[in-house]
């Protein structure tokens, strides 16, 4: 702002060094003051315009801040809610003898717990999304594939019989 200040001084000199007619210059710096504040009111309506625009994007991000902390506080409760520790201990109902007690999955979940009462083996079901195979191919595996293979080919035998029974009765009509 000084540098505009000083240009401007300076061209206020200029002017009077080679206008020698008082009214002429008196009427030339008037002038000049003039389209000066014009400039300057207009930089004003700028100005005001560009704090209203912030305004509003400060406004907006306080918005948005606020969206952002409840989807994170959702976030976390979803986390919390769907993530299991495996150092949290479990508390296990045997459906032999209904006793209860607490097993420890600090070294990775299991699928099978023994009862400490009546020493009964018990499944667990994580419900995960696996064939129920010993090595959790998500029904991927050729173990798995060829058992898939035999339950259509018995679903197939199934039908076979069907058609055969049918066919016979009607033969004996």
């Amino acid at each position: 702002m000084s540098n505009l200040k000083k240009r401007f001084n300076e061209i206020l000199q200029d002017i009077e060094k080679n206008i020698k007619n008082k009214e002429d210059l008196d009427y030339i710096k008037s002038q000049v003051y003039n389209i000066s504040l014009l400039f300057l009111d207009e930089i004003d309506k700028l100005a005001e315009l560009n704090l209203g625009r912030l305004n509003v994007m400060i406004d907006r991000e306080k918005e948005l801040t606020k969206r952002i902390a409840t989807m994170e506080k959702v976030i976390n409760n979803i986390e919390k809610e769907m993530y299991i520790s495996p150092e949290c201990d479990f508390e296990i109902i045997c459906p032999y003898c209904n006793t209860e007690f607490t097993e420890d999955f600090s070294d990775g979940f299991k699928h099978e717990v023994r009862c400490p009462e009546c020493d009964n083996l018990i499944e667990l079901d994580w419900h995960d999304e696996g064939c129920g195979c010993e090595h959790e191919c998500n029904g991927e595996c050729d173990e798995c594939e060829d058992d898939k293979d035999n339950d259509d080919n018995y679903e197939e035998d199934d039908e076979d019989l069907e058609e055969d029974e049918n066919n016979e009765n009607e033969d004996d009509m």
